[in-house]
């Protein structure tokens, strides 16, 4: 988990966000960090999806355990994200990167709207 710990500190840092008061959001981000690579790996070596399970009316097939517990881990790495404010916005310092995005400022910056030009139908 120290691994995980250090990459989320570091992401916090680079943010400017990161204080010693967020260590117990940490260490449970990083738990469900840890708990997503570990039933990643249980499902690579899976053949099946479901396992046999058995009620008190018998067998019956049920999704193998390590989705949920992949789909559970899942949600709580995005909420931990959204509570340390690790989301895509907030970690995207240079969004000039982004070509649409570049375009778009140029469009903005000229004053002129887009223009979007519809092919003609062959009945025009």
């Amino acid at each position: 988990m120290d691994e995980y710990r250090q990459q989320i500190v570091k992401a916090l840092k680079s943010v400017k966000r990161y204080n010693k008061g967020l260590d117990m959001q940490i260490n449970s981000l990083a738990s469900a960090l840890r708990t997503v690579d570990l039933a990643n790996a249980q499902i690579d070596g899976l053949v099946e999806v479901t396992v046999l399970e058995e009620t008190r009316y018998g067998h019956k097939l049920a999704p193998h355990p390590a989705f949920k517990i992949l789909k559970d881990a899942q949600e709580s790495v995005t909420r931990q994200l959204k509570a340390l404010g690790l989301t895509i916005e907030n970690l995207t310092n240079d969004d000039e990167e982004d070509p649409l995005i570049s375009i778009g400022k140029k469009v903005a910056a000229s004053g002129k709207k887009p223009r979007i030009v519809m092919p003609k139908s062959k009945e025009q």
